[in-house]
């Protein structure tokens, strides 16, 4: 009993317990805590963890460019935290601010474990190697897009690499200089004020100009102005070399994005440059170095690295081949052929050919190019018989003054007839100058005539060119604009001379315009206006107007409610008065106008009723299966809404939701008693069901059904290659089908059927990003997934928006009855 209450301990709370309770207690709360930080550090080191260093700032669009390429690459390990800094060193790269950066940067990271460090262009790369020992010792190093490589002595750090960024100044200038042979002057748009472009223009003087020797080189670096009063007016034999401008020389910051914008106004001269991120402006071409390849490359040596390679055993650096990228617009603004293109050249923004598209005006152009190289025949034909004649007479002259004493009366007959041969050579003279100024004409008439019918050029530049022509065929015209009554409203489509923007401004009315269907000379259009308007018209109009002494009119009927208004006008003050001669052109030449818009109505309507064909056919299809006639509108929109959210341009969004109500046509080949069948299909029919794809193919033929066509035949083929009838994959898939099979498959989740009821929203979710017996998250692009789980609750909201709506409901019972 002694021993017992010697053992015995007295707790705070007055509780008796031995010395092997209390022992007990005590270590097993310090055991539980040692286990419970196991735990957490366990699951901290398990993380992978990435900092990348950018040397700008976010919107900046080449190292955007740099960040998207890398993360393409990296966004597939969901094991890989990456942490993004931003020097932001074009807006604050003096010392202080780094010191300030360097501060923020190892209170903020300071004690997170790094697996790798990318170092985003120079600054960063700069910036890691100098505080190395003292906060990256012993982490591999990954840099990107750094220029002039030389100077860091990469070989002797085992504990780098990457992707140096080459400049090809040299080719780009070369390729330039060969397609510009008569270049005496090259404006180099480079500023002078950030690291990248001090080494750029280093480069420049050192190599670049001493190669082209007899080149005058003009550096333009200081500010817009200097830009802007370089670029507007170039000296003559000059072309323009663009290499970066994000710093002026009072300190203002632009963007990539902003300097692109401002380049953009300048298309009097050849633009060339060695930046991708350039190549979307008014740039015709170089040899590219790609922001989103280096990005990409960096991405790939990170996922090395994390693999286990030791990156010692990797190259310092590699080199990325840059490629000549050209844009189609620019090459033929400045008539560059395409033959004189370096082999290999890449061209953005090429078109289709004219003679593909309009077979029978390419051959109605060559005909007229026949016509004319045959009356230039007989032109010269006829010029070379005078010429002959000619010759004759001079010889017979020399004889004649051979005998001139003997012969003097002969003589003086003879010079008469001379001098009258000598006239008729003159009128010979003024005929072919008319001939080749109709020749000119006729250039004029056929550019025109075949932009009639090309419906890709815009209705607003058409009518600026046939303006410009209009004015250069009539000597006393200063000034025209073309307009449009339509309805009850009245819009300038293009103007010369006045301010378009300004005169639709206005808000015009039917009841304000002059009509006449004659051709009218009109000696004060003021007069006319003062009739019309009101006083407050009156006076905008003539703030937005050219004063004008004379002007020709005539209104031309495009149909019951449109009216094509064009006028030319001579400036106030002239002498010059309207020929008959250019009144009779003008009425002629005009009607070509009224063709065009009869031509692009007519386009309108064709395109109208392709659509209206294919929505007809859509519910015909759907019809025909009674569990899904409204599975077609969802699908219609919500595949729209899926496409725009991807990135596919407006105009391939537009196509998906005209034609992927048509998705299921093949069905219309398949028995009703198949498609409506209640209970389980038997192998014969679900073999039939499978056939749809197939006999879709056979209903869409043409080439506007194209994009119908590739969704009704490979909507039914699944990502990872499991569907049918083809058995692809991946990118083998069109997007079109891929978008409207993923949509196809929620639809039908969501939708009641005869053999299966309706699930909610969030169940159909759960399917397609979980799986279940039939469907598999592995059917659908990773992207297409992701995207529809971002906007979840909007494509929920388009599908609930079709419930009970008695439009689409209304149409399908019409198709019934039918």
């Amino acid at each position: 009993m002694v021993y017992e209450l010697q053992n015995l301990i007295k707790t705070k709370k007055g509780v008796f317990r031995t010395k092997r309770e209390v022992f007990i207690i005590k270590y097993s709360k310090i055991w539980m805590l040692i286990l419970f930080c196991i735990l957490i550090s366990s699951t901290i080191f398990s993380q992978n963890s990435l900092l990348v260093l950018n040397s700008y700032n976010p919107g900046l669009s080449w190292s955007d460019e740099e960040l998207n390429g890398l993360f393409s690459v990296l966004n597939n390990r969901e094991d890989l935290e990456v942490y993004v800094e931003f020097l932001d060193s074009k807006r604050f790269g003096d010392d202080d601010s780094l010191e300030i950066f360097k501060d923020y940067l190892f209170k903020k990271l300071g004690n997170i474990q790094f697996k790798a460090v990318v170092a985003v262009d120079n600054d960063a790369f700069d910036f890691v190697l100098e505080n190395y020992e003292s906060f990256f010792k012993g982490l591999p190093i990954v840099f990107c897009g750094i220029n002039y490589f030389q100077e860091y002595d990469l070989e002797n750090k085992d504990f780098v690499s990457g992707i140096v960024e080459i400049l090809d100044i040299k080719d780009t200038l070369s390729t330039a200089l060969n397609l510009h042979k008569d270049t005496k002057h090259v404006y180099v748009v480079i500023d002078n004020y950030t690291k990248t472009s001090i080494l750029v223009r280093q480069e420049m003087e050192k190599e670049v100009i001493p190669y082209f020797s007899d080149i005058d080189f003009i550096f333009l670096s200081d500010f817009l102005e200097e830009i802007h009063e370089n670029l507007s007016n170039p000296l003559d034999d000059s072309i323009a070399i663009f290499l970066g401008f994000n710093r002026d020389k009072n300190g203002v910051f632009y963007s990539f994005d902003e300097i692109g914008d401002f380049i953009n106004k300048y298309d009097q001269i050849p633009i060339y440059t060695t930046l991708s991120v350039y190549m979307d402006y008014n740039i015709v071409g170089g040899r590219i170095t790609s922001a989103f390849e280096q990005g990409e490359k960096a991405g790939e040596i990170v996922l090395n690295i994390l693999s286990g390679t030791n990156i010692a055993n990797l190259p310092r650096f590699y080199r990325l081949e840059n490629k000549y990228i050209f844009n189609y617009p620019q090459l033929k603004k400045f008539k560059i052929s395409l033959n004189a293109l370096p082999a290999g050249s890449i061209i953005k923004n090429e078109p289709i050919s004219f003679y593909e598209k309009y077979p029978i005006l390419f051959w109605i152009g060559i005909v007229s190019i026949i016509f004319l190289i045959v009356i230039n025949i007989i032109i010269y034909s006829k010029n070379k018989k005078v010429t002959a004649l000619l010759k004759q007479l001079r010889e017979s002259e020399l004889d004649l003054q051979n005998y001139s004493e003997e012969l003097a009366a002969a003589n003086e007959q003879l010079i008469s007839s001379n001098e009258q041969l000598i006239a008729q050579n003159e009128e010979l003279r003024e005929s072919y100058e008319n001939i080749e100024t109709l020749r000119k004409k006729i250039d004029n008439l056929l550019m025109i005539i075949s932009e009639i019918g090309n419906e890709e050029v815009p209705v607003d530049i058409f009518f600026h060119e046939f303006l410009q022509i209009l004015i250069a065929e009539v000597p006393e015209a200063d000034y025209g604009s073309v307009s449009l009554i339509e309805g009850d409203e009245w819009r300038f489509l293009a103007a010369i001379g006045h301010d378009v923007t300004g005169l639709n401004n206005l808000s015009l009315k039917r009841e304000h315009a002059f009509f006449t269907e004659e051709v009218r000379v009109v000696e004060n259009i003021k007069a006319l206006n003062n009739e019309r308007m009101p006083q407050d018209i009156i006076n905008k109009i003539e703030r937005y107007s050219k004063p004008t002494k004379s002007t020709i009119i005539k209104v031309i009927k495009i149909d019951e409610k449109r009216y094509l208004d064009i006028t030319l006008d001579i400036a106030e003050g002239s002498n010059k008065v309207f020929s008959q001669e250019s009144v009779e052109f003008f009425d002629n030449f005009i009607n070509l106008a009224k063709i065009f818009l009869l031509n692009r109505l007519k386009a309108e309507q064709i395109r109208n009723a392709y659509i209206d064909f294919a929505n007809n056919l859509a519910l015909i299809a759907e019809s025909h299966d009674e569990n899904s006639y409204m599975h077609i509108f969802r699908v219609s929109e919500l595949s729209a809404f899926l496409a725009k959210k991807y990135g596919l341009p407006d105009e391939e969004v537009e196509k998906i939701r005209i034609f992927s109500p048509l998705h299921d046509v093949g069905k219309l080949l398949i028995s009703p008693d198949i498609l409506n069948k209640e209970g389980q299909l038997s192998p014969e029919e679900w073999e039939e069901i499978k056939k749809h794809p197939l006999y879709a193919e056979n209903l869409l033929t043409g080439d506007y059904f194209e994009t119908a066509r590739k969704i009704a035949l490979y909507h039914h083929e699944h990502y990872d290659g499991s569907g049918y009838p083809f058995g692809l994959k991946d990118g083998e898939i069109p997007i079109e089908a891929q978008i409207v099979g993923l949509v196809d498959i929620y639809d039908a989740l969501r939708s009641k059927r005869s053999y299966k009821d309706s699930f909610s929203h969030e169940q159909s979710l759960e399917i397609l990003f979980k799986g279940d017996a039939r469907t598999k998250p592995e059917h659908f692009n990773p992207k297409l997934l992701e995207i529809f789980k971002i906007y979840e609750k909007e494509i929920k909201e388009i599908y609930e928006s079709f419930e009970n709506d008695e439009k689409w409901e209304g149409r399908y019972r019409w198709l019934k009855k039918i």
